[in-house]
């Protein structure tokens, strides 16, 4: 895999801090909608909170754990196939960047 240009990975650097607000934020979303449904299944829902959290910190260490240079192109494709990273920040990227995610996403 060839390394990333180096305005491409400032421009991935600058995205990382919202990309990874918006995963969190789609999970604490998750969360509410459980907590609401508890209605007197406390340890059910506990237990269902523990394994969605569980199953999410993975999700996000793979996106967002290990991000230096050799790593980027994994990580924005990552971030793309999860509908992290939008159409017009894709388009900041270098036109070789943007078809090599492309065909990572393939």
């Amino acid at each position: 895999m060839r390394a990333i240009p180096e305005t491409d990975w400032k421009q991935l650097r600058a995205l990382k801090t919202r990309a990874l607000n918006d995963a969190c934020a789609r999970i604490l979303d998750a969360v509410a909608q459980i907590v609401q449904q508890r209605d007197g299944r406390e340890h059910e829902v506990y237990l269902a909170l523990w394994e969605l959290l569980h199953e999410q910190d993975e999700w996000i260490a793979s996106m967002f754990d290990d991000f230096k240079r050799s790593t980027a192109l994994y990580k924005l494709a990552a971030w793309q196939r999860h509908g992290l990273v939008t159409e017009s920040e894709m388009a900041l990227f270098t036109e070789e960047t943007q078809a090599t995610v492309k065909a990572m996403n393939q």
